[in-house]
C-alpha cells in the first residue's frame, strides 16, 4: 500500500475560519465543494490540503479544556515552518490566540503552540 497524500480537516460553524487560514498560511483556496450535509472548503498549504468543512447544520461545540494533552483522540496538527516567530505574530493579529510562545524544545528545534479563533491547536515547528 502506499499513501500518495494526507489532508487535515477541521468542522466549524461557518467559513469564518477558511479566511483566517487563507491569510495567516497563506493558504491558497482551492476550492469548495457544496454536499447534501455542508460546504467543504479545500486549501493548499504547502504539501498539505487543509479541509474545512461547513455543515448545513450548526456543529455541537466540543469542550473546551485546559491544554490539547488533556483529552484523548485527534487533538492538534503540526506545521514545520521557516519563519516560527512571523507565523507567531501573524495567528496573533488574525485573532488566533498564541497559547506557548515560540521556545526552544531541544537544540536546534523550536515550537509554538498556536489556537485558531475556533478553538482548534496547531504545533509550529522550526528546525535551524
Amino acid at each position: 500500500m502506499t499513501i500518495h497524500a494526507v489532508d487535515l480537516g477541521i468542522v466549524s460553524a461557518d467559513a469564518t475560519l477558511v479566511d483566517f487560514y487563507q491569510e495567516v498560511l497563506d493558504a491558497t483556496l482551492l476550492d469548495a465543494r457544496p454536499l447534501p450535509m455542508g460546504t467543504i472548503h479545500r486549501l493548499s498549504v504547502g504539501p498539505v490540503t487543509l479541509k474545512i468543512m461547513v455543515p448545513v447544520e450548526r456543529p455541537t461545540p466540543d469542550e473546551a479544556a485546559e491544554a490539547f494533552w488533556h483529552r484523548a483522540g485527534i487533538r492538534y496538527f503540526t506545521l514545520w515552518v521557516d519563519d516560527l516567530d512571523d507565523l507567531s505574530a501573524r495567528w496573533a493579529a488574525r485573532g488566533g490566540v498564541v497559547t506557548m510562545a515560540p521556545f526552544e524544545l531541544r537544540p536546534g528545534v523550536r515550537t509554538a503552540v498556536l489556537t485558531d479563533p475556533d478553538g482548534n491547536t496547531m504545533e509550529a515547528m522550526q528546525q535551524d
